[in-house]
């Protein structure tokens, strides 16, 4: 992201209306990772003649998944294809916090990264940490899984600044420093 925040994103197959049942189980492996995710991005047309519908059926394709009430952006696409503007304003003011783009136009855009790094930024927590130097594995996921501000050793500690998602973070409790030294 243009915050240096890293970011996994992955894509899923997409939501039809009325969806067999059978047809989820045979895509469950694919569509656990929507289940396991710190954010969805739910992308809909909004120049399909059944937007609400199509809203409808991913909403409840969610709920059979046990992903109901994570953290979701929505995002309305192809607004380039809209004649009457008024319907993106309609669309945003019912679902606050959504963005409209053209993914075709590029129309939007910088809204839509600028909404993500808000909302991803709201799982990342600002946390310090005394971890024992001999720890280099998990030194090393915070590199890798966090975002490091600060590092500086003292005597055979690791001090670390960094944002951490929340599951690392629960892995860190122990390691928590609030002395901020």
């Amino acid at each position: 992201m243009p915050n240096k925040q890293r970011v996994l994103l992955t894509d899923t197959v997409g939501f039809l209306r009325k969806l067999p049942h059978t047809l989820i189980e045979s895509f469950k492996a694919t569509l656990e990772e929507v289940s396991e995710a710190d954010l969805l991005i739910h992308i809909v047309d909004l120049s399909h003649l059944r937007v609400d519908e199509q809203m409808e059926a991913v909403d409840r394709v969610v709920k059979e998944l046990d992903a109901y009430g994570k953290q979701t952006l929505i995002v309305f696409n192809k607004i380039d294809k809209l004649a009457n503007r008024e319907v993106i304003d309609s669309y945003l003011k019912r679902f606050p916090g959504s963005v409209a783009i053209s993914a075709r136009t590029g129309e939007g855009v910088n809204q839509l990264v600028q909404a993500l790094e808000g909302a991803l930024s709201s799982w990342r927590l600002r946390s310090r940490f005394r971890i024992p130097a001999n720890e280099s594995a998990l030194i090393a996921e915070i590199h890798r899984v966090g975002h490091v501000l600060e590092l500086r050793y003292d005597e055979n500690d690791a001090l670390i600044v960094a944002h951490v998602p929340p599951d690392l973070a629960q892995k860190l409790d122990r390691y928590a420093d609030a002395s901020g030294s």
